[in-house]
């Protein structure tokens, strides 16, 4: 029973970016489709982007700068010149203000440090947060001269694919390579008929997709014309997809011919070879015949040899006593 041959794999569009897009401006899209996470979708507050990683550290420099104020103002033992000898408040109050005195030398220098730290970090993260809001800006400025896939629906990201499978062919092909077609054309017409179509198609599934679900009364004729004119609109985008496939058929027949000329080339390229080899053929034949001859001589050699033999066992017999 004969098999059935295995379906095509699908066509999968893939997304399509303006031609005329800075090179900076196809990267950022580029990362922000593989990174969305890291790009936001719009601007935000530079305080509330900022205020989350400043609170610990706020927190941190208002506490040195009191804890330096209040050591300094608590006075815990103040010793009397009069005072003779050691008293129990010596030896408590002089070591607890000991301690006190300490902590504000410590400190005192500590929180302008850190207060300097403190603006460093706020300016650094304010900075973050300007330069993602102007990142953000620029994508919502750009985001429009990027179609992807899931901005169509079924009918145009078929043709989408269609057509992106037909400008493959054609920049990949041998002939492309070579420079034997029109290569830099190519190079320029075929991502600019892609944007186009691209477009196009995005336009078509916005219109698609605004169409009420359940039209009602002259809603419904007027939708009718309506899709009509739609129709109508996806029907030329198909002749534009179907006209690139015609071309891209041509350039695969094209490349066809170049490699089956390049193989007779090779073939004819060879023929000194073949003639060598044709030859060196004749060459075996007469070294057999004289192989064959040597052959015979040494047959004769053998053969007297043999004859020889015989005569000398005879007339080791004859010569030879009886037992």
């Amino acid at each position: 029973m004969k098999k059935n041959p295995p379906p095509s794999p699908r066509l999968a569009a893939i997304a399509v970016r303006d031609p005329d897009l800075a090179e900076n401006d196809r990267d950022l899209l580029v990362r922000a489709e593989h990174d969305p996470r890291s790009y936001p979708r719009g601007e935000v507050s530079v305080w509330w982007a900022t205020a989350p990683y400043l609170l610990r550290p706020g927190a941190a420099v208002v506490g040195l700068g009191i804890g330096a104020w209040v050591t300094g103002e608590i006075e815990v033992y103040t010793p009397s010149p009069h005072d003779g000898g050691a008293t129990m408040n010596d030896s408590f109050g002089r070591p607890v203000q000991e301690l006190f005195d300490g902590l504000h030398s410590a400190l005192l220098p500590a929180w302008p440090i850190g207060a300097a730290v403190f603006v460093l970090m706020a300016w650094m993260y304010a900075g973050n947060a300007v330069s993602r809001n102007k990142t953000a800006r620029r994508l919502s400025e750009i985001k429009d001269r990027c179609v992807q896939p899931s901005d169509l629906n079924d009918d145009a990201r078929t043709l989408l694919a269609r057509a992106q499978q037909a400008q493959k062919t054609v920049l990949t092909s041998a002939v492309q390579r070579f420079n034997l077609i029109d290569r830099q054309h190519n190079d320029v017409a075929l991502p600019r008929q892609e944007w186009e179509i691209a477009e196009a198609l995005r336009e078509y599934t916005r219109l698609v997709k605004a169409e009420p679900s359940n039209p009602k009364g002259k809603v419904a004729a007027l939708l009718d014309t309506r899709r009509r004119a739609l129709r109508a609109s996806l029907d030329g985008i198909t002749r534009r997809v179907s006209a690139l496939e015609s071309y891209a058929d041509q350039v695969a027949q094209a490349d066809d011919r170049y490699r089956e000329l390049q193989q007779i080339q090779a073939l004819t390229d060879g023929r000194d070879d073949v003639l060598d080899l044709l030859a060196r053929t004749a060459r075996d034949d007469l070294a057999v015949a004289e192989i064959e001859g040597m052959t015979g001589k040494a047959a004769a050699v053998a053969d007297a040899f043999t004859v020889a033999l015989e005569s000398a066992k005879e007339a080791a017999v004859i010569a030879l006593p009886a037992r």
